[in-house]
C-alpha cells in the first residue's frame, strides 16, 4: 500500500463539508477516499452500517476501519497505487451484516455500501427449506417404497430384512437395524442390520444384554420414538456403541418402534451422519413405516391362521383379579363364558358373555371400569347375554393382538381358562409371554393340534338351500337382483316387495330371516337356525 498524505485531504479538517450534500443525505452507505484510499468524509448511512462514526472514519485508511471479511475483496481492492473499481458482496464476521460494496473509481474513490443481510438470510432460508424438502421428498419416496415391499413380507425377519435393505447404507441414513421384540423378558434380539458399520452391529449386539438400554430398547419399552440428536454426548448411550458410532462418522439416531394396535413387536433404529439429522417429517415419515411395519407383522400372523390346513389350539389359565371379567365374575359370584371375541380394529376386543345365572351387577360392575367400555345387556333376563367391550391390556386384548383367533374363554372367581388358536407353525411360549405380560400369572393348559377341513362352496350352497324357505330364498335373490344390497342401493325395501307383491313387513321378516341364517351358516357351521318354524310370526303371506 502506497504511503497516504493527509495534503491529499485537501485541507479540509477531516473533511466535514467535503461530501455533496446529496451524498450525505443519501439512504445507502457511501465512504470518500483519496486515490490512496484514506478516508475523506462519510455519511451518516455508513456509519451506522459500520457501527462507527463518520469522525472516526475521517483520516484514515479505508481498509483499517472497515471491517474484515475473509474474502477481503475490498482490502485488494485498495492494495495498489489507485483503488481498482469492484462490485461485491460479502459477510463481515465483526458486525454480523452481508454487505454489498460497490466502489467507483474517478479522481478519488467513491465506495458505495449496501446491506444485504436480510436479503441474504431470505435467500438462505429458500436454500436451506428447498434442501428439506428435497430431503423430505427423498424421504417420503423411501418410505413408499419400503412400504410397499412391507406389506408383502412373509414373516418377521422378512419384514426386518426389508426394512433395513432399504434404509441402512445409503446417503441418507448410513446405518439401520431391526430388533426382534421377546415379551416376558422385555429384551430384544437383531433380526437384521444393514450399512458399512460391522463393528456397531457387534456392539449393538453385545450392549441388549447391558446395563444401559440402547435407544431401542428404550422405544420398546415405552413404546414411543427415541430421538438421539448427538450420539457421542449423550452418556445414556452405551459406551461401545458410542465409540464405533463415532468411528464411522455416525452422530444421531431415531429408533422407531414397530406397533400396531397397541402392540410393540420390535424396533427399527436409524443412524445419520448428521448432528440432529431427523427433521420432524422424517420422524413422522418413519414413524408411519414403524406402525405399517407393525401392522405387516401382524397380519402375518392372522394370514398364517387363515390358509393353514391345520392349527394349534391353547388353553391359557391367568390367575389375577385384576382382569376385568375375573372382578365382575368374582363380585356377582356367577361364572362368565366368553362365546365371542371380535378384535375391533383400533386394539379393543369386543366381547360377548353369558353366565350360570342372572346378569344382575355384572354389567353395573363392568360400567365402573376404565378398561371396559359399552357394557350392556342385549337379550333378556331368560337367555342373558353380556356385550363388553376391553380397550387395555388383558388377555384377550393381547391375544387378539398377536394375531390368534379367541375361540371362547370361562371367567371365575380370581382366575380364567381363555381357549385361542394360532397357525400349527405359530410360537406357542411367545404367545404365552405376550399374555403373561399383562397378567399376574400364566399358565399352559393344553395345546392340541388342530386339522382343517373347509367346505367347499358347493357343500356351503348345499346346506344353505336346505335351509332356506322357499318364500325366504325368493326374497333373499330377488333382493340381490334388484341391487338392495349395493351401496347406493338399486332399489328399495319398499320397491323388492311391490315386485313381489307382497307388503314391506313381509319382505323384511323373510330377508331378515335369510340373512340371519346365512350369517350363522357362515361363521357356525353346527347352526341350524331357521329350520324348525321358519314363517312364524309373518304377518302377511301373499
Amino acid at each position: 500500500m502506497t504511503e497516504r498524505h493527509d495534503a491529499d485531504m485537501g485541507g479540509n479538517g477531516g473533511g466535514s463539508d467535503a461530501m455533496d450534500e446529496r451524498l450525505r443525505q443519501a439512504p445507502i452507505g457511501i465512504i470518500e477516499t483519496t486515490s490512496d484510499g484514506v478516508v475523506v468524509d462519510a455519511n451518516d448511512a455508513a456509519a451506522t452500517l459500520l457501527e462507527t462514526d463518520p469522525a472516526a472514519l475521517c483520516g484514515a485508511a479505508i481498509e483499517e476501519k472497515f471491517p474484515k471479511s475473509a474474502a477481503g475483496t475490498l482490502r485488494e481492492a485498495f492494495d495498489g497505487t489507485s483503488p481498482t473499481p469492484a462490485s461485491f458482496e460479502e459477510y463481515y464476521p465483526p458486525i454480523d451484516r452481508w454487505l454489498a460494496v460497490d466502489i467507483r473509481v474517478d479522481e478519488g474513490a467513491l465506495v458505495y455500501v449496501r446491506n444485504h443481510t436480510p436479503r441474504k438470510e431470505l435467500e438462505q432460508t429458500a436454500d436451506r427449506l428447498d434442501r428439506q424438502l428435497e430431503r423430505v421428498q427423498r424421504i417420503n419416496s423411501l418410505v413408499a417404497t419400503v412400504l410397499q415391499q412391507v406389506i408383502g413380507a412373509s414373516d418377521r425377519s422378512d419384514v426386518a430384512r426389508t426394512v433395513c435393505e432399504r434404509l441402512g447404507g445409503t446417503d441418507l441414513y448410513r446405518f439401520a437395524w431391526v430388533g426382534d421384540r421377546a415379551f416376558s423378558e422385555e429384551r430384544l434380539r437383531v433380526l437384521a442390520a444393514a450399512g458399512d458399520a460391522a463393528d456397531l452391529r457387534e456392539r449393538i449386539d453385545e450392549s441388549l444384554d447391558g446395563e444401559r438400554p440402547l435407544p431401542g430398547q428404550a422405544a420398546v419399552a415405552s413404546g414411543e420414538t427415541r430421538h438421539v440428536e448427538a450420539i457421542a454426548e449423550d452418556d445414556a448411550v452405551p459406551r461401545g456403541v458410542r465409540r464405533a458410532a463415532f468411528g464411522h462418522g455416525l452422530r444421531s439416531c431415531l429408533a422407531v418402534p414397530l406397533a400396531y394396535q397397541g402392540t410393540v413387536y420390535g424396533v427399527v433404529t436409524v443412524y445419520s451422519g448428521q448432528e440432529d439429522g431427523f427433521s420432524e417429517q422424517e420422524r413422522v415419515g418413519l414413524e408411519t413405516l414403524g406402525s405399517v411395519a407393525g401392522f405387516a407383522i401382524k397380519a402375518g400372523h392372522q394370514e398364517d391362521l387363515l390358509v393353514a390346513d391345520t392349527g394349534t389350539e391353547v388353553t391359557i389359565e391367568v390367575r389375577d383379579e385384576t382382569v376385568p371379567f375375573v372382578g365382575a365374575a368374582t363380585a356377582a359370584d356367577r361364572t362368565l363364558s366368553l362365546d365371542g371375541a371380535i378384535p375391533r380394529g383400533d386394539g379393543a376386543v369386543v366381547c360377548y358373555l353369558t353366565a350360570d345365572g342372572p346378569l344382575e351387577g355384572v354389567a353395573e360392575s363392568l360400567s365402573d371400569r376404565e378398561d371396559v367400555v359399552d357394557a350392556r345387556r342385549i337379550r333378556s333376563e331368560t337367555d342373558p347375554l353380556l356385550q363388553a367391550t376391553v380397550v387395555d391390556d388383558t388377555p384377550v386384548t393381547a391375544l387378539a393382538a398377536w394375531g390368534a383367533t379367541i375361540k371362547g374363554g370361562e371367567y371365575g372367581a380370581g382366575s380364567a381358562r381363555l381357549v385361542a388358536e394360532l397357525p400349527s407353525d405359530g410360537d406357542v411360549r411367545r404367545l404365552i409371554e405376550a399374555v403373561d405380560a399383562v397378567v399376574a400369572e400364566t399358565r399352559l393348559v393344553a395345546k392340541e393340534q388342530t386339522a382343517r377341513t373347509p367346505a367347499s362352496a358347493e357343500a356351503f350352497q348345499d346346506t344353505l338351500e336346505e335351509q332356506l324357505t322357499d318364500r325366504q330364498r325368493t326374497v333373499l335373490r330377488t333382493a340381490h337382483l334388484s341391487d338392495y344390497f349395493t351401496s347406493p342401493r338399486g332399489s328399495t325395501s319398499a320397491e323388492v316387495a311391490e315386485t313381489l307383491d307382497i307388503a314391506g313387513s313381509t319382505m323384511l321378516y323373510h330377508l331378515r330371516r335369510a340373512e340371519q341364517t346365512l350369517v350363522e351358516a357362515f361363521f357356525d357351521a353346527d347352526s341350524r337356525a331357521g329350520v324348525s318354524d321358519p314363517d312364524a310370526g309373518a304377518t302377511d303371506d301373499r
